[in-house]
């Protein structure tokens, strides 16, 4: 049979509302959720009514379907049953072995970058640490399926109507001015729709545009609207920026105290802001009062809370851990193979779990397309052809993998080497070397002023790629100088479009209209004020069509056109994490997110073997 658009093919289907998630996500439409139909019963009725009138055949046939129907229903059925088996089974056998132990601090390396506000910051060592104080409506789990927080799985009327039921024992943290009020459908609702505030620094603020309403149909029911099909909404709404903040503090205190003021960091989060002590330490506390139960009938989390201890380096990283002071070698979004490598030289492979964890998270050259000589295409064009994006990818020790612009993680939009290697910019040899000819002569053709180029800044932790990058735009005749900026400087240089070429970090998402988000014009991170109508009707096109077929094909012809017209970002690494961390922390896995929040954290724990 051919293939028929998402809607229709699912319907024919009629999973659960959780077998669909799952399904959607397993099938590769993009983590995006895609589980946008209705689930109510069908009018059997109407549909006898309907069969009478209709040939034998296409009656045979829709009996034949509806059969096929009931079976697929009772095997989802039966495979959620077997799951929560397991699910108990593996509790019993945790209680059997003493179970999961409360208590103890965790040990980690980072900072924050100043930011504190969900909506204004995608730094992942703010992931690794205050965000661990806010939560989520719905969480991506591992494989991207959505799950159940604050708030229930949607209940889907249909492909614009999603309903969201808060759960009755959610509570601010008790701190003023929440006070440790239930969280309710008006926090969600005004949660949402701040994202999408005519504010510059809401990174997220395009997530939503194709919502036409947020609505708080009670206390703790929120009814979602869309204005048409939108195909990532599901996963918009689960994603690692989607955090909760509260109208009493932003109305008490404004966005730009909320931003930069520690001290309002009051969320519905596992954990709650203790201390913060800049290039020194930050403390969290267990939030008494988090809702989230556990397993075994205690409460999440199981931890008393973190110190997360500010300005290790790499060497400093790996002392701290080989002398048994910190739990985790890498929690953040970038573990570095070779550094694990190196800790099991020295104390053995039983002091550290490997947990590999491919994120959607890359490092890419964000081009400022206003700013000369790039407001040329062909200048951004010659550089894009002088990447050697394996030497890059080598200074990373194995912690990530040549990409383009969307990420080979989320599959099928994402182009993998495969694809990538036989592209200008991405290839070797002897075809590099025509790549690198090829970059000279658009450099040439462009009549650029070489006087006139402006630094290239460089986020201070990535120094090594920016030397690399460096070298390979002198070898098409492009010199530039590096200026190195510290991690708080060089986010607030591309928060606020002042720099030129700068070497930064990009956060992708679970499905491919992140790249509404990078490069349309009104995108929330297009920082580089990249703008293209044809790119921005394809991304509009992208984010409304639900055929997993058509949608690669859209996407397909948008990264084609980036690479061989724009090149509006120089996309050169994707993360391929390795997180490592003590055999006595129990209970973690990796996830879609570029860091691991309450997802995962809140439920791991310290067994007795603990020693720091």
């Amino acid at each position: 049979m051919a293939e028929r658009n998402y809607w229709t093919r699912m319907r024919r289907n009629r999973m659960s509302r959780r077998g669909l998630l799952r399904a959607s996500a397993r099938a590769g439409v993009g983590a995006a959720g895609l589980a946008l139909v209705g689930c109510g019963d069908d009018d059997d009725d109407g549909q006898q009514a309907a069969m009478q009138a209709q040939p034998q055949q296409q009656q045979d046939e829709q009996q034949a379907e509806q059969q096929a129907q009931q079976q697929q229903q009772q095997a989802a059925t039966a495979e959620e049953q077997q799951e929560q088996q397991q699910a108990v089974a593996q509790a019993q056998a945790q209680q059997a072995a003493g179970g999961p132990q409360y208590g103890g601090m965790v040990q980690i390396a980072g900072d924050d970058g100043g930011l504190f506000d969900p909506a204004a910051t995608i730094h992942g060592g703010t992931d690794a640490s205050i965000f661990q104080c806010f939560d989520f409506i719905n969480y991506l789990g591992a494989g991207n399926e959505i799950t159940d927080a604050m708030a229930e799985l949607p209940e889907i009327i249909d492909e614009l109507n999603f309903v969201y039921q808060i759960k009755p024992d959610v509570y601010w943290q008790d701190l003023p001015p929440l006070d440790g009020r239930q969280f309710t459908a008006e926090d969600a609702v005004f949660g949402y729709e701040r994202f999408s505030w005519d504010n510059p620094e809401f990174v997220y603020r395009d997530r939503y545009t194709l919502v036409e309403n947020f609505e708080a149909v009670d206390e703790l029911t929120m009814h979602v609207t869309a204005s048409e099909p939108f195909a990532p909404l599901l996963v918009a709404m689960a994603e690692t920026g989607a955090l909760m903040v509260a109208r009493d503090i932003v109305d008490q205190y404004g966005d730009a105290e909320v931003s930069s003021n520690p001290d309002l960091v009051v969320g519905t989060g596992s954990m709650m802001l203790e201390s913060r002590e800049p290039d020194v330490e930050t403390v969290l506390k267990r939030n008494p009062n988090y809702y989230r139960p556990a397993p075994d009938g205690g409460t999440l989390p199981y931890f008393d809370g973190y110190n997360i201890i500010w300005g290790l380096d790499n060497a400093n990283r790996i002392a701290q851990y080989i002398a048994g002071k910190t739990d985790f070698l890498w929690l953040q979004w970038y573990g570095e193979l070779q550094e694990i490598e190196t800790v099991q030289a020295e104390v053995g492979e039983d002091a550290i779990v490997v947990v590999p964890n491919p994120v959607a998270f890359g490092l890419a050259t964000h081009v400022h397309c206003e700013v000369e000589p790039y407001t040329d295409p062909r200048v951004r064009l010659a550089l894009h052809h002088a990447v050697d994006r394996p030497g890059i990818i080598a200074t990373t020790l194995g912690a990530g993998t040549i990409g383009g612009p969307v990420a080979e993680t989320i599959a099928p939009y994402g182009w993998g080497i495969d694809i990538l290697s036989q592209l200008p910019g991405y290839r070797s040899g002897d075809e590099r070397e025509a790549d690198l000819a090829e970059g000279r002569k658009l450099l040439e053709a462009s009549g650029y002023d070489p006087s006139t180029v402006p630094p290239m800044e460089v986020w201070d932790w990535a120094s090594d790629q920016g030397q690399v990058l460096q070298q390979n735009f002198g070898d098409v005749g492009f010199e530039v100088e590096i200026l190195e900026l510290t991690t708080a400087d060089s986010l607030a240089a591309r928060q606020n479009r002042e720099f030129s070429m700068i070497t930064l970090g990009q956060q992708a998402a679970a499905d491919p209209d992140l790249l509404y988000n990078d490069l349309h014009t009104t995108g929330g991170q297009n920082y580089g004020n990249f703008s293209d109508p044809a790119i921005d009707e394809m991304l509009v096109k992208g984010r409304t069509t639900f055929a997993v077929e058509d949608r690669k094909a859209i996407y397909d012809e948008i990264q084609t056109i980036l690479l061989e017209e724009h090149a509006p970002r120089l996309w050169w690494h994707w993360s391929q994490a390795t997180i490592g961390h003590r055999p006595w922390l129990q209970g973690y896995y990796p996830t879609p997110g570029i860091t691991p929040t309450n997802q995962v954290m809140n439920q791991c724990w310290f067994d007795e073997t603990r020693t720091i």
